[in-house]
């Protein structure tokens, strides 16, 4: 299994603090503001879920896709999972490594053949 691509990201948790409704709905799924917004701390996952964002758009091996083709996705008790939601990602095998504290957040993906 070939290595495509990696990506790293970290963000301020600060930065999500205040965002307004209208970006958060540019940037995240319907189902990744369910998740952040029902936390004790929504502003530390909502970093957490740009970074895998940001990390899979520098290991993609294309270029030009919308932030909510990028998605998180949660489940309790396991680890997070990224799904790119574009027919080029088919055939690649995409992991997610993501961390925060109170104050930042970041993200690891690397992008291989399947």
């Amino acid at each position: 299994m070939a290595i495509c691509g990696i990506g790293v990201d970290m963000e301020k948790v600060s930065r999500f603090e205040n965002a307004s409704p209208a970006l958060l709905r540019r940037i995240f799924t319907e189902a990744e503001l369910s998740f952040c917004l029902k936390t004790l701390k929504p502003a530390m996952h909502l970093a957490a879920r740009f970074c895998a964002k940001e990390a899979a758009f520098k290991a993609l091996p294309f270029k030009e896709i919308a932030f909510k083709n990028i998605e998180v996705l949660s489940a309790p008790g396991a680890k997070p999972e990224l799904k790119v939601h574009d027919k080029r990602a088919d055939g690649f095998r995409i992991d997610l490594s993501i961390s925060h504290t109170d104050d930042a957040a970041v993200a690891f993906v690397v992008v291989s053949e399947n």
